[in-house]
């Protein structure tokens, strides 16, 4: 059985994402446009992403890998079908390109068919299926591609996230991430581990769950059974809130939703880059969301609207909600320029495996510092090159199943 019920349960089971292809077919000319700042050292993050994932076994916990699950659904033929006509599409690549490759890609092997849709199509790959080279001139993008490499899947927290027994399957802000969500319902639809159970999908599969109405894990905390935290900023909307919530609220599934209104900038591209759990009421933040954002308090309403309260700040609104005395704030470390470089470093962007113990990128030295000193199990991490991707160990995990807290 699946679920997540807060951020601090023992995880038991967790889905994550080695870099592979994708990561390797970013340059200087296209890593913005894919949202990187930097090119990663591909064999260097898979060392360092083996590492985070050996630690996390050596707790126990179960690791399972996105590729090899995708690649599983993709051998059901009318699952590798569906998923190649939606992301080869005409729209996509044109008529020509879309019906070839889903000729071609219906009988090739397996990994052939994950590099594609992983790492993309290039102009001068289409001559191997079968494309004149000249017309391949005309139907790529600016930089070459056909269909674009998806090295954001790395961070795996974005694009699904358990909330309670429920799904909630992200609408990605960003044309660079948007086909990740293809892949994870088909995954949740069709993998054995998922096929057979019976679990809500909160968000992701009405015919009003679309962009603009887009929402990442990244900015879904879930705290308690009846308490979550949702960020508005670059890539969470407000009516995906609104719309999520009233599900939520209508199922009994939460009582209560912590809406925090974030400024929309890269370095705070999602709630989880400032704010995690860490322990029972205790959490690692970044100081300058303490007092300098809006914050209100989502409950059900009359006749299945929404209540909404204004809450003074953070702090405020987390007492309220988990009806306790004992917030405690554990700020970034360092002075003010020191704050900014762990933050940007991910320092706030701890994973927790259980209640006071996190996985942390051992160069957040300070804040790591002020971590042990509050009494939290630090597990540190290299990660000269995950880093440069700006995303922690929250970030490249997907949890599926959290033990209930006591």
């Amino acid at each position: 059985m699946s679920g997540v019920s807060s951020e601090i349960g023992r995880l038991e089971s967790v889905l994550v994402h080695r870099p592979g292809i994708e990561i390797g077919r970013i340059t200087p000319d296209n890593k913005e446009a894919l949202l990187f700042d930097d090119l990663l050292w591909l064999e260097r993050a898979q060392e360092e992403h083996d590492s985070f994932v050996a630690l996390m076994r050596g707790r126990g916990i179960e690791v399972l890998y996105f590729e090899d699950m995708l690649s599983e659904v993709l051998d059901i033929p009318e699952v590798r079908a569906g998923v190649v006509a939606d992301v080869l599409s005409p729209a996509q690549c044109g008529p020509w390109v879309s019906s070839a490759m889903a000729e071609a890609l219906a009988d090739a092997p397996t990994n052939t068919v994950v590099d594609v849709l992983l790492g993309g199509l290039l102009e001068s790959e289409l001559a191997d299926w079968g494309i004149d080279h000249l017309f391949a001139d005309v139907v790529a993008d600016r930089f070459h591609y056909v269909l674009r490499p998806l090295p954001n899947l790395l961070f795996m927290r974005d694009n699904a996230a358990w909330v309670n027994e429920g799904l909630s399957l992200s609408v990605l802000a960003t044309p660079a991430r948007a086909r990740e969500s293809r892949y994870m319902r088909a995954i949740y639809r069709n993998h054995p581990q998922f096929a057979a159970a019976s679990f809500p999908v909160w968000y992701g599969i009405e015919g009003e769950d679309e962009y603009p109405a887009s929402i990442e894990g990244g900015d879904v905390l879930v705290l308690s059974p009846t308490t979550m935290v949702v960020g508005l900023g670059e890539r969470t909307a407000p009516a995906a809130v609104e719309i999520l919530a009233r599900r939520l609220f209508a199922a009994g599934a939460i009582e209560r939703i912590i809406v925090i209104h974030l400024r929309h900038h890269r370095s705070v591209m999602h709630l989880d880059t400032v704010f995690t759990m860490v322990d029972i009421d205790t959490f690692n933040v970044f100081p300058g969301i303490l007092d300098s954002v809006d914050v209100h308090i989502l409950k059900p309403g009359v006749d299945r609207q929404i209540e909404v309260e204004s809450a003074a700040n953070l702090e405020a609104a987390l007492r309220r909600a988990l009806g306790s005395e004992s917030i405690r704030f554990i700020p970034t470390g360092g002075d003010a320029i020191g704050r900014l470089r762990e933050q940007w470093d991910d320092g706030n962007n701890t994973l927790a495996l259980e209640p006071g113990v996190v996985v942390a990128y051992a160069r957040n030295v300070e804040t790591n510092r002020r971590l042990r000193s509050s009494g939290v199990e630090v597990l540190e991490i290299e990660a000269s090159e995950l880093c440069r991707g700006r995303g922690g160990s929250r970030c490249m995990t997907q949890p599926i199943r959290r033990a209930a807290l006591g």
